[in-house]
């Protein structure tokens, strides 16, 4: 998701430079995160998916605030079933995400694990913005 930020997808000359094997990849995966038929292709993949899953939390944070707010939680003086029935799909999705444990031994080994774990644990994430479109701006200034 970060990817298609703005202050990213602009750097057209750091995307030139991209073997393509890597422009694919990105490709499909923004494809599975087309938000067309409310994430069909996202939904889809995932109940291929054996957990333990991260899921996208966004978009089930959307689904139970659209289920909350689209619908009445009484109908004449009587419990929305419908509504709560939905509602609790949703945890049921994420239940199943969390219903193995994760377990790094049995992923399938990969020489450069240790280096990849040493860099998230030191990943710095800037969500600010404004500074992500100013270092945008340092790394490639606009064309004239």
């Amino acid at each position: 998701m970060g990817m298609s930020n703005p202050a990213v997808s602009r750097l057209s000359q750091t995307w030139e430079k991209l073997p393509t094997k890597f422009k694919k990849f990105y490709a499909e995966f923004e494809s599975m995160m087309d938000p067309s038929r409310n994430h069909r292709s996202y939904r889809l993949t995932v109940t291929k998916l054996e957990p333990p899953i991260i899921p996208f939390m966004p978009l089930l944070l959307k689904d139970m605030t659209f289920t909350h707010e689209g619908n009445k939680t009484f109908i004449d003086s009587m419990v929305n079933f419908e509504k709560m029935r939905i509602i609790a799909n949703t945890i049921r999705q994420v239940r199943h995400c969390r219903s193995q444990p994760f377990n790094p031994d049995i992923c399938q080994p990969n020489k450069n694990q240790a280096e990849v774990r040493g860099y998230v644990r030191k990943l710095c994430v800037i969500d600010n913005q404004r500074a992500l479109t100013q270092l945008s701006y340092r790394m490639e200034p606009r064309r004239t």
